[in-house]
């Protein structure tokens, strides 16, 4: 896809890099609704996905795709941080709010099962790949529809060069539609069915939908199967970019933004384990944003209208922004062409 012309990128770059830099939130208020039908009947039918294939002794997978903050891209703050070549001194990975840093945090519940890098799947711009994995308690609705006492929850995290956002941003469309898989077979032979075949497909990142003129969700969609994945997308407003584009029976909308933020681990964690735990919209919308609260030491109130889903009562209608609203109705214009 195009990059978008230089008055967009110049007009939306610098109000991003401020933001992630210093992770200010401007929405407050908590605002919630009782899902559709249509929406409720989405998220039943990857519950009943993730549950039979729980039954079968199968993991909960969940696949993040981030593109390291890059200096190149936007301001990530210091050159340390945004040097999109160095997933070790990296925003979205090595701090206490990135992958690394936070799954790896003291206490986490989680434990990493593989430290490697891109040739474990053949993708060279991957500079970081790293597993994780915990046990968790079956909620007592799945465990009558017939899975175990407890289960396997495995994260999928890629970090990709930062210079690479378009490559990482289409891997994710991709693997959201169920167009890839990547198999991930971690030291002690298991192998972990990842990508396109991961039940939860998460962006954590920069949104690199503001940079281009247009995203062609349509297209990609024609090549997609026929299984259900929640869709996560952390990253500042992607909710008025995707709630009118993506969500379906097939791709059902988990954690959206509506709000610049910081591309959070913690807020993927929680929204993750809000819908393992047997979460309805409201809990799994809640489980990300009281994660992004806790990564960043601020108050839920502060943050939680920030995060979106089919509960929350703005869901389906335009940023405070005119200008976001410009640029995504051009997405939608697109579509198909």
């Amino acid at each position: 896809m195009a990059v978008s012309d230089g008055v967009m990128r110049s007009a939306l770059a610098p109000v991003v890099g401020l933001l992630v830099a210093t992770a200010v939130l401007v929405v407050t208020e908590p605002a919630r609704a009782a899902p559709s039908a249509e929406a409720e009947a989405w998220l039943d039918g990857l519950t009943k996905r993730v549950v039979a294939d729980l039954a079968a002794g199968k993991p909960l997978v969940v696949q993040a795709h981030v593109p390291l903050c890059d200096n190149d891209v936007i301001p990530c703050g210091n050159a340390r941080l945004g040097d999109g070549d160095r997933p070790e001194k990296n925003l979205y990975w090595a701090t206490s709010e990135g992958f690394v840093g936070w799954f790896g945090r003291r206490g986490s519940g989680w434990k990493q099962v593989l430290d490697a890098d891109g040739d474990a799947i053949g993708e060279d711009h991957v500079l970081d790949l790293r597993v994780w994995r915990r046990e968790l308690v079956t909620p007592a609705a799945w465990r009558r529809a017939g899975a175990p006492a407890r289960f396997t929850m495995v994260v999928v995290a890629e970090a990709w060069r930062g210079e690479q956002i378009h490559r990482a941003f289409t891997h994710y469309a991709d693997d959201l539609y169920g167009v890839t898989n990547h198999p991930v077979k971690l030291a002690d032979g298991t192998v972990i069915a990842a990508g396109g075949d991961a039940h939860i497909v998460a962006y954590v990142g920069h949104n690199h939908l503001m940079d281009l003129a247009a995203f062609d969700w349509a297209a990609v969609a024609k090549r997609a199967d026929a299984r259900p994945r929640g869709a996560i997308a952390i990253a500042c407003h992607t909710a008025v970019y995707m709630q009118d584009l993506v969500p379906s029976e097939r791709q059902v909308p988990l954690v959206m933004t509506r709000d610049f933020l910081l591309a959070s681990a913690a807020a993927l964690e929680g929204g993750v384990l809000g819908f393992a735990r047997g979460g309805d919209y409201a809990a799994i919308r809640k489980g990300a944003a009281a994660g992004y609260a806790d990564g960043g030491d601020k108050p839920l109130g502060r943050v939680f209208g920030a995060f979106s889903n089919p509960a929350d009562r703005k869901w389906g209608t335009g940023s405070y922004s005119r200008n976001l609203n410009l640029h995504a109705e051009l997405h939608k214009a697109a579509q198909g062409k």
